[in-house]
């Protein structure tokens, strides 16, 4: 079977500057706050499969877990190696090789809390020999050339340049192997209509707090799919299977700002942490405009 020809992108630039240097000291600064959202480190919303289910944050976020790996169709009886593309401190990685024991999982971050953070929990869960966090940038990695039989990226995408994501997916697509699987679960725009004008402020003002570039825009990040020689798109909003999840964000914010008053007799945050605290409250409400912003898992193969 041949290998489709992989269109060169635009240079990605230097990891350490610019775009990469904001999302690497936020993270550096706001990152062992998450512990506040999920005492496993859980960076994503969840997934509400059953009515019993919003009872448990944690179960629904080990549940937007379980959805990624069933949308890659992993085998559980053959060695497989998995890209966990903006891998957080690893936590879905290590997720994963207890449930799949022949998998190899390798996670990315350019955070160097992330780094130190989830290599410890590698080492304490004992699994050294099947979990490898590094340094890298997914949109100009070190990576070897299809070398992956699968890759996913749960709420990182969001993080890559450009509406179309094309950076991110261009790499993806070069170090899957022909015939391997990806899947990739995040927010996005869904068409390329006006906006109206609250939404634009709303969403300008997230992805500044986040530091993100951009939401992706659903329709250029199909056709970048496309044009990078993945297939067999399949794409599936699940905007009302997150809502649950999203419902635990103030008592969050809550919680986490009383426990910073009474520990620390103050509320001066750095600005990091305070657009932490920002964004998802502000979340709640761009959700609500269903017809232009949904939460989607997108997954094919090469």
């Amino acid at each position: 079977m041949t290998t489709a020809t992989i269109p060169t992108p635009k240079t990605a630039g230097k990891p350490g500057t610019g775009q990469y240097a904001r999302i690497r000291d936020y993270y550096n600064i706001a990152g062992p706050d998450y512990a506040a959202w999920s005492r496993d480190f859980n960076m994503h919303f969840g997934y509400c499969k059953y009515f019993t289910d919003i009872f448990s944050l944690e179960k629904m976020l080990c549940r937007m877990n379980d959805e990624v790996l069933n949308h890659l169709q992993l085998p559980a009886d053959k060695p497989i190696h998995i890209a966990d593309l903006g891998c957080g401190i690893g936590t879905v990685a290590r997720y994963t090789a207890k449930k799949y024991p022949r998998a190899r999982i390798t996670g990315t971050t350019i955070a160097d809390f992330q780094v130190e953070k989830g290599t410890g929990f590698i080492v304490k869960e004992q699994l050294t020999k099947k979990v490898n966090i590094i340094k890298d940038n997914f949109e100009h990695s070190g990576l070897p050339d299809a070398h992956f039989n699968f890759a996913y990226a749960l709420e990182s995408a969001c993080h890559a340049r450009g509406s179309n994501k094309e950076l991110f997916i261009a790499e993806m697509a070069r170090i899957l192997k022909t015939g391997g699987r990806f899947c990739i679960a995040d927010g996005f725009i869904k068409h390329d209509r006006k906006l109206p004008w609250l939404f634009k402020k709303l969403n300008h003002k997230i992805i500044n707090c986040w530091v993100l570039p951009c939401f992706g825009n659903l329709n250029e990040f199909k056709a970048a799919l496309l044009k990078y020689g993945l297939k067999d798109i399949e794409t599936e909003e699940i905007s009302l299977r997150i809502a649950p999840s999203v419902a635990y964000v103030p008592w969050t914010c809550l919680k986490f700002l009383v426990k910073e008053l009474w520990r620390n007799k103050s509320l001066r945050l750095k600005k990091e942490r305070w657009n932490n605290v920002i964004a998802p409250l502000l979340g709640m409400v761009l959700g609500l405009y269903r017809k232009h912003f949904g939460y989607y898992i997108i997954s094919g193969s090469k």
